[in-house]
């Protein structure tokens, strides 16, 4: 069996350690913390951090980017990247292994887009239930849990919404899919085989160790 390790940053433990990390991360990831409100520039510094500590990544030229933006680095593992709710995740799997999506994001604090999502056949009539009208957080979990599978799993592919799952349903199905909580966020993993995961958390002042 497959296995996907997922190594998870909290944004927080950067605090007060952001001019270390710009001294060390690939220059799109210094550009990126420059831009956008702090919560987005805290999560490009983390994101530069995973891939310099797990990938290797110190110059741009490291990252090669397919058609639609997804990442790869010769010689490293399969690998996909998220980052949402003050938390950056980096999920790994296997040398010429199957490719991985990974997607992380928010449950909502109340329930957004209602119509909208029943409006999309892609939602299965379990995930639909499961949402109901969405005065639960239970409900809104599982709203960010059918969110994040649909990304995971176009990330995986290496489209991102380049694709439409609306018109092409069909790019949905044959995906072993995998779920976690964490705090108020809803990660998803994605792989054409079956697979175990793991999760592995991490802080800023660890990984600037490991980079030096």
């Amino acid at each position: 069996m497959e296995k996907v390790v997922v190594h998870v940053l909290e944004t927080a433990t950067l605090a007060g350690l952001e001019d270390a990390c710009r001294k060390v991360i690939a220059p799109r990831y210094r550009e990126r913390a420059n831009m956008g409100p702090e919560a987005r520039r805290l999560e490009a510094l983390g994101t530069g951090l995973l891939a310099r500590y797990l990938l290797g990544v110190r110059a741009d030229e490291d990252l090669t980017l397919g058609e639609y933006g997804k990442p790869s680095v010769s010689g490293a593992p399969e690998f996909n990247l998220s980052n949402d709710a003050g938390l950056v995740v980096l999920a790994m799997g296997s040398v010429g292994g199957p490719a991985v999506g990974v997607d992380v994001e928010e449950v909502p604090g109340r329930y957004r887009h209602v119509e909208e999502l029943l409006a999309r056949k892609y939602y299965d009539a379990d995930e639909l239930a499961a949402i109901g009208d969405g005065s639960t957080r239970e409900g809104r979990i599982a709203y960010a849990r059918a969110w994040t599978r649909r990304e995971a799993i176009l990330k995986a592919m290496g489209t991102g919404l380049a694709v439409d799952p609306r018109k092409h349903p069909e790019v949905l199905e044959g995906w072993e899919l995998q779920s976690r909580l964490l705090g108020d966020a809803v990660l998803t993993c994605a792989m054409r085989e079956p697979f175990c995961m793991k999760l592995v958390p991490h802080n800023a002042s660890d990984l600037l160790d490991c980079a030096h």
